[in-house]
């Protein structure tokens, strides 16, 4: 299930250091090495630099399913809400 994967990466908040020049100030994301231990097609290495980033391309996809996935849930609960509500009038 993408969700119970997707649960188990949190998203940050960050500023960028000088060891890179390419970005600066604060910023949002996530953990490379954290994705990659899930989601290890989604991380890409440097050749350069060493460095690991993200393909955040490749989320958008695990994400749509995990918002199904939601709403099915809360679909669910709704249905159960409703039927109690009627069971007790």
């Amino acid at each position: 299930s993408p969700l119970k994967k997707l649960m188990q990466i949190g998203g940050y908040e960050f500023d960028w250091n000088e060891k890179q020049d390419t970005y600066e100030g604060h910023d949002v994301g996530v953990i490379a090495q954290e994705v990659e231990k899930i989601f290890p097609e989604i991380v890409r290495k440097s050749e350069k630099t060493g460095y690991k980033s993200i393909k955040y391309e490749k989320l958008v996809p695990l994400l749509i399913e995990s918002v199904k996935d939601q709403q099915k849930q809360i679909d669910e609960l709704k249905l159960q809400i409703k039927e109690i509500k009627d069971g007790s009038s």
